[in-house]
């Protein structure tokens, strides 16, 4: 495989020099690759995949959090147009369980009759919604204008974290929200190996198409003259030329690049500004017996949690145990005290599987993971900061990630722009 592990590359000027290894990195590698130019892969670590690897710990294997395709998603369409489709597993909810006042609940009962009526019309009409209209208000507009329970609508709310990532009501796009619930009713898709199976698949057809991949290699500074860029300093020192450079990393590292060049850029520092990046943090177990398996799948109700088993759906273990992720929402603002929010999810889990500590084959905690470089506000009718991969004022530059166009969320976002990227820095856009 074309892959090179000491920072050397095999030339000093490619057509095209990709800047990040993880799922966008790689996708907009393979389409320009494809589309008939050299192209160089940079990583700075010496394993492709960023927050798309999958780790393994006590025969456990743990991805980064929870992490899911929806069927009919735009991931999963270009995956398969790249031959790199994974096998799936189907998630299966079951009963939804919550999490009220620190309490475990069966939600259904919590639910008058009346209320249990609203909530079966809203889910079951959520497909027939049109989102296009409603990009520009909040969700939390849109759901006092739509569901009278207020119980229904602290349900919703559940439902609208885990589609978004996010907590903030008042500011998330309805439309955009609503979005990603009807893809969420297609199907919600679990990967079978972990996502580490993606990034192989990945890897093996951009060595196939083409692509030089310099893994443990980091960029410095995005080199430009005249308006275009003309090559990537590696902080090593060598100096790689290149006629055009994506970058498949966050606003922040992307301008770091540039600054470091004496470049500053008005559409990079707006796109900054407008970002938000949201985090959260997980608690992923592997559990030899999992005391009541039928609790599948819990959100909170009253607080930003989230709870699944997602062994429910496909093996993750050598053994017969079982991967649980644990999570809670911090929005913008990372927790500055993750002791205190690994207690709680250890309570939270607690009150789900009572006893789940005697059982733990494997445990991992990850406080403030970058879960999303931007969140998707109304003010932006649920788009992302940079409209497109090209990047005003400097020629040859082009960035691409969750942060980058309109469509679809994480993964589908990253991977649409990375497609865009690729073929428009390849002349084929």
């Amino acid at each position: 495989m074309n892959i090179n592990m000491n920072m050397t590359v095999k030339h000093s000027f490619y057509d095209i020099a990709v800047i990040g290894g993880g799922l966008t990195g790689l996708t907009a590698a393979i389409y320009a690759a494809r589309a008939g130019r050299s192209v160089i892969l940079l990583e700075k670590d010496s394993r492709l995949g960023g927050l798309a690897q999958t780790a393994r710990i006590g025969g456990a294997l743990f991805n980064y959090g929870p992490r899911a395709m929806y069927e009919g998603s735009a991931a999963l369409r270009i995956l398969e147009e790249l031959g790199c489709k994974p096998s799936l597993g189907n998630g299966t909810k079951n009963a939804m369980y919550g999490i009220l006042d620190g309490k475990l609940i069966h939600a259904a009962q919590e639910l008058s009759p009346e209320e249990q009526t609203e909530w079966s019309t809203l889910m079951g009409s959520l497909n027939r919604i049109d989102p296009e209209p409603v990009r520009s208000i909040s969700m939390k507009e849109w759901a006092q204008g739509h569901i009278r329970s207020d119980r229904v609508r602290q349900f919703f709310y559940a439902m609208c974290r885990q589609w978004a990532y996010d907590d903030d009501m008042e500011r998330l796009s309805a439309g955009y929200v609503l979005e990603q619930g009807q893809l969420a009713g297609q199907g919600v898709r679990y990967v079978l190996g972990g996502w580490q199976t993606v990034i192989d698949n990945l890897q093996r057809e951009a060595v196939q198409a083409g692509v030089v991949i310099a893994a443990g290699a980091e960029a410095a500074q995005i080199v430009h003259e005249q308006g275009a860029v003309t090559g990537i300093l590696l902080s090593e020192g060598t100096l790689l030329r290149a006629g055009s450079i994506i970058a498949a990393a966050g606003p922040d590292a992307v301008r770091r690049w540039l600054k470091s060049s004496g470049l500053h850029n008005r559409s990079l520092e707006a796109w900054k500004e407008q970002a938000h990046p949201l985090f959260v943090s997980c608690l992923d177990v592997a559990l030899k017996q999992v005391p009541h398996p039928d609790r599948a799948f819990v959100l909170g109700l009253d607080e930003p949690f989230y709870y699944s088993n997602h062994s429910a759906a496909i093996p993750l273990t050598e053994d017969s145990s079982q991967v649980i992720h644990v999570m809670t929402y911090h929005g913008s603002r990372p927790s500055r005290d993750p002791e205190f929010v690994l207690r709680r999810l250890k309570e939270r889990l607690e009150a789900i599987q009572p006893g789940w500590e005697r059982e733990a084959s494997a445990i991992r905690f990850s406080p403030n993971l970058l879960a999303a470089h931007a969140s998707r506000t109304a003010l932006r009718s649920g788009a992302a900061p940079a409209p497109g991969p090209a990047v005003p004022e400097i020629r040859g530059l082009y960035v691409a990630g969750d942060w980058v166009g309109r469509e679809g969320r994480l993964a589908d976002t990253a991977m649409t722009s990375a497609k865009l990227a690729g073929l428009e820095a390849a002349g084929r856009g």
